[in-house]
């Protein structure tokens, strides 16, 4: 964990394997709603054979999946 300001923010930086991901979170309440903005940088880092596969597998796969990860994310913020 390299950054920890509940509520606002999170991130997390892998330190291992040949597929080291960056995430970074942060939380902007919405001015004069019950309601905020959510961003989320995500980058990787190949190491070894990782860097072979950060762009041909790891990126795309996640481009595809993540539209699916934040609908879901959303549904169970809202409930």
């Amino acid at each position: 964990m390299t950054v920890f300001d509940p509520p606002r923010a999170w991130a997390v930086r892998g330190e291992d394997g040949p597929i080291r991901a960056t995430v970074n979170v942060t939380v902007v309440p919405i001015a004069g709603r019950d309601a905020s903005t959510l961003t989320i940088d995500l980058d990787f880092e190949g190491h070894g054979i990782g860097k072979v596969l950060v762009p041909l597998i790891v990126v795309p796969q996640s481009r595809k999946e993540m539209p699916a990860n934040l609908a879901r994310l959303k549904s169970n913020l809202e409930r």
